[in-house]
């Protein structure tokens, strides 16, 4: 991983920071938790027990998954907006480039950034015959008093 995005391998480990920093770092730079634990050189179930057993280790845990996910959003960005460079082959060799943009992903950041506006709406309404009201019944209940008894 670098700093500027998730390129889809291993953070590799930096041998002057804990294994707790190490898989920290690798959650800021969007790596999953099985990835920043491989990082950091333990096994993903001990990472889960220090987060268990340690408050601010769980708080810190969050703001770098927070951090990595910001990382995420920014590459996704960067593909919707500025697009990627892919080669052109003809006849087996490449002959130039072409920069091809995601919509979806574009898509996918508006819909975050702004759900009022770009979120799948969606209503269910029931009604009856030809789009008539649904007609409730009424019923009224009368609660008689319990019969008095009578002393001869």
């Amino acid at each position: 991983m670098t700093a500027k995005g998730h390129k889809g391998h291993t953070p590799t480990r930096a041998p002057e920071a804990d294994p707790q920093q190490r898989f920290l770092g690798a959650l800021a730079l969007g790596a999953s938790v099985t990835s920043a634990a491989k990082a950091a050189g333990v096994d993903r179930r001990t990472v889960y027990k220090w987060r268990e057993k340690d408050e601010s280790f769980k708080q810190e845990w969050i703001d770098h998954v927070d951090m990595g996910a910001d990382v995420l959003e920014d590459e996704a960005t960067r593909r919707a907006v500025d697009g990627v460079k892919r080669p052109v082959y003809q006849g087996g060799r490449r002959v130039g480039f072409v920069r091809e943009h995601s919509d979806q992903l574009l898509m996918f950041l508006l819909k975050g950034r702004r759900p009022e506006k770009y979120r799948e709406r969606q209503s269910l309404e029931h009604s009856g015959p030809d789009g008539t009201p649904i007609q409730q019944p009424v019923i009224t209940l009368t609660v008689l008093p319990p019969p008095s008894e009578e002393k001869s």
